[in-house]
């Protein structure tokens, strides 16, 4: 009986070391929370040093240029370059515009342009266009020119357009606003 016991004991106590040696040492919800928070934290950290490289790179671009851009406030950087003199309202979102442009990346090799793919139309605040056009185009008037500089954050990001934007592309439209209207033409 005795024997058996030893056994059974044996057993019971080898299912036990592999059940508790397969458990994992902690789980995803086990984790400390500061620990959570710090790995949040490097990450927030990470992505505010890339957007402060960019806007760097973005003003010493510029300065080689002599342009002088304003900031939009979400990144973006544009001058105006022509004026027209009858300077209506601003454009605003849901205006339908229809935009002339030149879109290259910041070393100046040319991507995209009106000429080979016909004007850019959208609804502005709505559709169809980098984040950062339709947060400068709302500091311009119809007819007016102007230089828009757009981080990678505000454009195609960390993907590029799968064609001629590559991964992380700062961008640069050279744009005349060609015409607005309050309502879409569908």
């Amino acid at each position: 009986m005795r024997g058996i016991t030893h056994i059974i004991f044996l057993i019971l106590s080898g299912s036990i070391l592999i059940v508790c040696s397969c458990k994992p040492k902690y789980r995803q919800q086990d984790r400390p929370l500061n620990q959570s928070m710090t790995d949040q934290e490097s990450i927030y950290r990470s992505n505010q040093l890339m957007v402060r490289q960019y806007a760097d790179a973005i003003r010493d671009h510029a300065a080689s240029q002599k342009w002088i851009l304003k900031e939009t406030g979400t990144g973006v950087f544009f001058q105006i370059i022509n004026q027209k003199k009858n300077h209506s309202e601003k454009i605003a979102s849901g205006d339908w515009v229809s935009l002339n442009y030149r879109l290259s990346l910041l070393n100046g090799t040319e991507c995209y342009t009106s000429k080979l793919k016909g004007k850019k139309q959208f609804v502005v605040g709505r559709s169809e266009a980098e984040q950062g056009l339709h947060d400068a185009i709302q500091f311009l008037c119809p007819g007016d020119s102007a230089i828009i500089v757009i981080p990678p954050q505000r454009a195609f990001g960390l993907t590029g357009d799968g064609d001629r934007i590559p991964p992380r592309a700062i961008l640069v439209y050279e744009i005349k606003v060609d015409s607005v209207s309050r309502r879409p033409n569908h």
